[in-house]
């Protein structure tokens, strides 16, 4: 089958838009070929990526934001045309989304969307007298590009619920996990270097991931707090946490030395209240490191409460600190996580999003 996929979202930024669909290329363009259209520094084309000059985001320089302007021009169009697209899959309702809007329309290839993100909550990055405005403005935004969607991906049953209103074909799809990638780290050359009770939190350091929290927890409990990630908000919690001896920021941490941090944490703490699925939690199970999360959103589906991890009341640190230690202390937790996170490997997953392609070419 020959893919096209848009998104606005590309390396060298890594978040979970990118992990996702790096994580499905690597299993699906074994069998499938796979063209990606994405931001860079520059127009071009290289190995099935198709690149949009994107000018950086002055309020998050890692995102890049391609000009609308070449929305006017059907060079795209004619692009998947040649390539002999047989469907479109948006990751993101942006400038390079909306071009996937328009080879859809002109080449009449059907088009699914993958809703990845609550743009909403994003509106902060605005001016205050500028929020409810580019809030209302996003809405209309949103059901306009559902409209124009075949169907839609929801990577947890929270998200399903949700885009209930925005369309009526939502298929439930979550991120794939490369267990054996996970499963296999070495955690004991991190332990000798932070200590050997570690508590791990690993993603983008952005204001609506609660990270706070973690820094009032690590006043509470004896072990180290490893904050691995990297984001506008790093400075500042970084002067947060001054004075608070048992954390540490390691900064983004490579690919290739992520499963050695998930194996030598004893537990994975994750406050954020933001996610559509939280890639990161089945990340961590994969290794065996049972996670503490808040109860909210998607995470609690992934969770069973007292089995693979606990769940804590948003916002309270008291009991986020009480479940970190009450986990810690469980040795069985662990096995338990790894075995849970077996249904979501990452070839099952590509699997399921292969048939969905098949399902909805099949009624276009």
């Amino acid at each position: 089958m020959e893919i096209a996929w848009f998104t606005d979202t590309w390396l060298p930024t890594r978040d979970g838009v990118v992990n996702s669909l790096l994580s499905f290329k690597k299993i699906l363009e074994k069998e499938h070929e796979i063209y990606i259209f994405a931001p860079g520094k520059k127009d071009g084309i290289e190995d099935n990526i198709i690149y949009f000059k994107a000018r950086a985001f002055s309020k998050y320089p890692n995102y890049r934001i391609a000009s609308p302007i070449k929305l006017f021009s059907k060079k795209v169009a004619k692009m998947v045309d040649e390539y002999g697209i047989e469907i479109i899959h948006s990751h993101s309702p942006g400038v390079i989304g909306t071009h996937a809007v328009i080879a859809s329309h002109l080449n009449s290839i059907p088009l699914v969307f993958t809703f990845h993100t609550f743009l909403q909550d994003s509106v902060y990055f605005f001016s205050e007298g500028m929020q409810d405005f580019a809030r209302k403005l996003l809405e209309i935004w949103l059901r306009w590009y559902f409209r124009r969607c075949d169907a839609v991906i929801a990577p947890s049953r929270y998200v399903a619920k949700k885009l209930e209103e925005y369309h009526e074909w939502v298929e439930v799809i979550p991120t794939g996990i490369d267990i054996n990638r996970f499963k296999n780290g070495d955690g004991e050359r991190i332990k000798e270097r932070y200590g050997d009770k570690i508590v791990l939190y690993v993603g983008r350091i952005v204001k609506e991931k609660n990270i706070d929290l973690i820094l009032k927890v690590a006043k509470m409990v004896d072990a180290t707090f490893i904050i691995g990630g990297e984001g506008p908000y790093l400075n500042e919690l970084k002067k947060k946490a001054e004075g608070i001896e048992n954390v540490v920021f390691t900064g983004f941490i490579r690919d290739e030395e992520l499963p050695d941090f998930y194996k030598a944490a004893d537990v994975f703490a994750f406050p954020s209240t933001y996610e559509t699925q939280g890639i990161v939690v089945l990340e961590a199970m994969a290794a065996g490191t049972p996670v503490v999360a808040a109860n909210a959103r998607a995470t609690p589906e992934f969770i069973e409460e007292g089995k693979n991890g606990y769940l804590f009341e948003p916002a309270n640190a008291n009991d986020f600190a009480e479940k970190i230690v009450m986990a810690m202390e469980d040795d069985e937790m662990g096995r338990n996580a790894m075995e849970f996170v077996k249904k979501y490997s990452i070839e099952n997953m590509a699997q399921k999003l292969v048939n969905f392609y098949d399902r909805v070419r099949s009624k276009s």
